[in-house]
């Protein structure tokens, strides 16, 4: 499902050419939204056949790092801009070659470090007020050994994503174990050792038009509790933030000043963060287009797609029509993590067309094909997350009878025809926290 149908972001657009890095199945949805305004996309990796190459208008079978051959592919066919979206790697890649094209590209490599380097963030952080876990200074096991940690911690890589890597710690065994397991999955080599902070968890999300940013939307992070794992994947968000009140009135203005100071001035960026009480700790930001697709929320809370913006900046170096959020939302929305069972091979799905036929669906996002394997070593992770379904609702009450729908129609199958899905988030549960209004 593409969304609704809307007009046209820009006449000007119709036949640019636009080279979208990396192919990953989460961004199909540029392509969608490039065809709506009549962009032709180019998708440039070195993987082969893949389901967003089969959906593209040219395929290049270049790796996306490459910044030699993307830069003399990118003359030689004419392409009018360059884009990624959730992938931190391709990031500086993207910006590093649309300075050497003279194209626009929203970020600074130097920028997206808050990024790529959870510890160059959490500097950032600490330079301009802005509150986070505290950190202990480990580099080796010697260290671990030595150093007065007051436990629990928990220890990731440096410049991992997805929670891979990361492990809670409850004593120097287990996070000797943990420093050992971040640092074989840190490309760096380096991690990262904040205290254990278990409460709850919000997203926050920011977008920048010409120097303006605005906190767009914030939404609570619920995660599955039915499978043991050392970490817990989240497989439901709810938009508006039951701390939305709380956020606003303490914190969003010292994170505003930290985004304008390090001189954002276009793109959409996310910071996710642990409340405790009215106590806020910042720990991870991603300098790019959020997992969680809050651009398809946006779209129908202000009829503003992100990744469409993103889309026509890199094409003409504006974000478009300046647009005015409010994170206190006119309705409720969810998001659904369809988390699956690691090591299962998908055989198939159900209940997509019924679930397409309520107008309440916004968009289901699939990010595995039959015949997938979800990985072995997944459980506790977003390598686990096989889809994304979002929908909205007027009440408290219907937004939970609607995730109920979805829970009940949608199926995974593996080959054998089981029910691959875990056991979805207690809607009574989160019911009984919603006790605010909008």
């Amino acid at each position: 499902m593409e969304g609704r149908s809307k007009t046209m972001l820009d006449v000007s657009l119709c036949d640019k050419k636009i080279l979208l890095l990396g192919g990953i199945n989460t961004t199909a949805d540029l392509i969608h939204l490039a065809h709506r305004n009549r962009v032709k996309v180019g998708v440039a990796d070195y993987n082969k056949n893949t389901y967003v190459k089969g959906l593209a208008d040219y395929v290049h079978d270049v790796s996306a790092v490459d910044e030699d051959a993307i830069v003399k592919l990118f003359i030689n066919e004419g392409y009018d801009g360059i884009i990624s979206a959730f992938n931190e790697r391709l990031g500086p890649v993207v910006s590093r070659i649309g300075d050497k094209l003279q194209k626009p590209v929203p970020f600074t490599v130097n920028q997206l470090r808050m990024s790529t380097n959870k510890k160059y963030f959490k500097q950032m952080c600490i330079k301009y007020g802005v509150p986070v876990p505290k950190e202990y200074f480990i580099t080796s096991i010697k260290d671990i050994r030595e150093s007065d940690i007051d436990y629990p911690v928990i220890i990731k890589p440096v410049d991992g994503s997805s929670s891979v890597g990361v492990t809670p710690c409850y004593s120097a065994v287990e996070l000797e174990k943990g420093f050992q397991k971040a640092k074989r999955l840190s490309k760096s080599g380096d991690v990262i050792v904040e205290q254990y902070l278990p409460y709850d968890e919000i997203n926050l999300t920011y977008i920048a038009q010409n120097g303006d940013i605005q906190l767009a939307a914030i939404h609570d992070r619920y995660f599955n509790t039915t499978q043991k794992s050392a970490t817990k994947a989240p497989d439901l968000y709810i938009y508006p933030s039951r701390y939305t009140p709380l956020f606003l009135q303490k914190y969003n203005n010292i994170i505003l000043n930290m985004l304008k100071e390090i001189g954002i001035k276009n793109g959409s960026l996310f910071i996710q963060a642990i409340i405790n009480g009215d106590e806020l700790f910042c720990y991870e930001a991603g300098i790019r287009l959020n997992g969680c697709k809050t651009y398809q929320i946006l779209e129908y809370e202000n009829d503003f797609n992100t990744f469409e913006r993103l889309m026509e900046f890199a094409l003409t170096g504006s974000m478009g029509k300046k647009t005015h959020f409010n994170p206190r939302f006119k309705r409720w929305y969810a998001t659904l993590n369809v988390l699956g069972q690691p090591g299962a091979t998908i055989g198939g799905f159900g209940g997509i067309e019924a679930l397409e036929s309520y107008p309440w669906l916004i968009h289901i996002a699939r990010r595995n094909r039959v015949g997938d394997t979800i990985p072995e070593d997944s459980a506790g992770t977003l390598v686990q997350d096989t889809t994304r379904i979002h929908l909205y609702a007027d009440t408290k009450e219907e937004l939970i009878e609607r995730i109920d729908k979805v829970n009940e129609l949608y199926k995974i199958y593996d080959l054998d025809g089981n029910n691959i899905i875990l056991t979805p988030h207690d809607t009574q549960e989160v019911l009984h926290k919603l006790d605010y209004c909008l």
